[in-house]
This record gives structure tokens, sequence and C-alpha cells, in this order.
């Protein structure tokens, strides 16, 4: 969903606060953002198609307090801890609310 998009929701009559997901991918230094969108997650563009990247969680907060979002559940994944010992999928995401 590009940005734009996504501005244009928040401020329609009908529409509820959508969930956004902020993530973090083990051995990367930016923040991805995604945003619920009929049930599933989708990844939050900018206008040139490429994915909005944040270097710290004030970044997220200074783009989504203005549009009146106050909370992302941050999800911490690990894909280096996919399977477990006895190769079965292992949960390897950690999510936590965080208040901008």
């Amino acid at each position: 969903m590009q940005l734009t998009q996504f501005k244009h929701w928040l401020h329609s009559p009908e529409g509820a606060l959508p969930k956004c997901v902020v993530v973090s991918h083990a051995g990367s230094a930016d923040y991805l953002m995604e945003v619920e969108f009929k049930h599933q997650l989708v990844p939050l563009k900018d206008d040139e198609d490429q994915m909005l990247k944040f270097k710290n969680m004030e970044q997220v907060a200074e783009l989504l307090k203005p549009l009146g979002i106050t909370s992302v559940i941050l999800r911490m994944i690990d894909p280096y801890d996919e399977f477990s010992p006895d190769n079965q999928i292992s949960s390897c995401r950690e999510e936590m609310v965080i208040t901008l």
C-alpha cells in the first residue's frame, strides 16, 4: 500500500484505525512497516513503490502520530532461527506493543 493511499484511508469517515506492524529483521539496521488491510499485512511503500524504511522508532512516530495512530506492534524476526533442532518450524517472532 502506498503512503498516499494509507493517508487517504485514515481520513475516510467510516474506517477504524488499522493495525500497523513495524518489522525488524535480525542483521538489518532498518525497520520496515506493514499495515493490516483486509485481514492481511501489506508493506507500506512510498510513492515510487519502494518500501518505507525507518532508522529508529522516533521516525515511525514522526510519520504516524500526526495521522492519529498512537501505537504500533513491533515484530522482531530472526530468520536464522526458523527451524528447531528437530527440524520443526519454530516460532522465531517476538512481538510487543509500542506506544508512540
